[in-house]
């Protein structure tokens, strides 16, 4: 399994044709796929809002999922994907974590730091129905994209300083002791292994924003190592 987090991409970045190149290089493996969250650094799946990379995106899940298994993940710069988008993947949700048969789970990670409530509660102010339903039929809604943008940027920005360790730490205690063993989490942009006296793992994955690596994992045997996309092939 490929495990992509946190690629940010967008056309004024200039990062989306090497994004869609390694896209091109996982249809040449026989790897399925799990996409972490902030794939995009803003994806309002809704009639206006999206641009090509978004419908370029989607055709290519589209077709792929009859290849191999694809899940993707909502994180903080995605919004009602789940709810529009899901037909495109395997499986799509915007709940905090995704957990497999298996019982390991899998999050982006943006509401791990239960102490950032200002972001938390701009999450639920905006990621409702009711919002949806007005940016579908609002005139101007568009012209409001960049407004999103910049107050994802301010709602949580002291917190970005530094990492909230001790909260990363006691989501995955909380989840180890629920019988979990293994969890794979985003949003952080910082590649970590933090292991309890149980060697149970959690993963904190590679941003492929600054990165451009993906997480591999191997189910049986477990191997589990980080790489550069172009090293998939």
């Amino acid at each position: 399994m490929i495990i992509v987090s946190d690629a940010h991409i967008s056309k004024s970045r200039g990062n989306h044709s090497d994004f869609f190149k390694m896209l091109a290089a996982i249809e040449k493996t026989e790897h399925d796929l799990i996409f972490l969250g902030d794939i995009f650094d803003l994806w309002i799946a809704l009639p206006r809002y999206e641009e090509d990379i978004h419908v370029n995106f989607i055709a290519w899940n589209r077709e792929q999922k009859n290849n191999r298994t694809i899940g993707f993940l909502e994180g903080n710069h995605e919004f009602y994907l789940a709810a529009q988008r899901a037909q495109a993947f395997t499986w799509c949700s915007d709940e905090a974590w995704w957990q497999d048969d298996a019982g390991t789970i899998f999050l982006h990670g943006d509401q791990v730091n239960r102490k950032d409530k200002k972001y938390l509660a701009f999450r639920k102010l905006i990621k409702n129905n009711v919002v949806e339903f007005i940016l579908r039929h609002l005139p101007y809604g568009p012209e409001l994209v960049m407004r999103v943008k910049h107050e994802l940027k301010q709602t949580n920005k002291k917190f970005r300083i530094q990492i909230p360790w001790d909260e990363i730490v006691l989501f995955a205690e909380n989840r180890f002791a629920a019988g979990v063993d293994t969890i794979f989490v985003g949003h952080f942009h910082q590649e970590y292994c933090y292991r309890n006296q149980e060697f149970k793992k959690m993963y904190l994955l590679p941003d492929w924003l600054g990165t451009q690596k993906v997480t591999l994992y191997h189910k049986n045997p477990r191997k589990i190592s980080t790489l550069h996309w172009r090293d998939l092939l």
